[in-house]
């Protein structure tokens, strides 16, 4: 494997955290929006608490170049169970299939662990169902399935 190195995002990141973004909305098909960047990446880099959970793949041949990124949030439900939530697992293209997947996904459940969830969530779209076997081999097993409207199409 190349020398790959798994840590945790800073403010310092916020620029390579953008680019790999715009990539990944730009692979399912979508258009980059700022402002939501903004609201899902920036606020929790900027937040003390929730910047540990945003881990990053860091190539250190290539100066340092962020190629991978997972986040791994805290949310408490109504009823006052704490649950650990994975979203936004990505890859640059020509690292897939080398482990770093299941080595991100690996330290966020560690993060979650430290922070003493009870459950850890992920929800999978359509288009990366191919990241569903990762998730199997990790022992997460289907428990409810995700219906969406969107209101904005015409």
């Amino acid at each position: 494997m190349r020398n790959i190195l798994i840590e945790i995002a800073t403010p310092e990141n916020i620029d390579s955290l953008e680019n790999l973004t715009k990539e990944l909305v730009e692979a399912l098909g979508q258009k980059f929006d700022p402002k939501r960047f903004d609201w899902g990446i920036r606020r929790r880099i900027f937040d003390s608490l929730q910047r540990h959970g945003i881990l990053i793949a860091v190539d250190k041949e290539k100066e340092n170049e962020v190629v991978g990124m997972i986040i791994a949030e805290l949310r408490i439900d109504p009823f006052g169970t704490s649950e650990g939530y994975i979203k936004q697992v990505f890859l640059k293209e020509g690292y897939r299939g080398l482990g770093l997947g299941e080595l991100l996904l690996k330290r966020a459940i560690e993060h979650l662990k430290q922070i003493k969830v009870e459950k850890i969530k992920v929800n999978i779209k359509e288009k990366a169902k191919e990241a569903a076997s990762l998730y199997s081999k990790m022992n997460f097993k289907k428990v409810y399935e995700v219906l969406e409207l969107d209101l904005t199409e015409k």
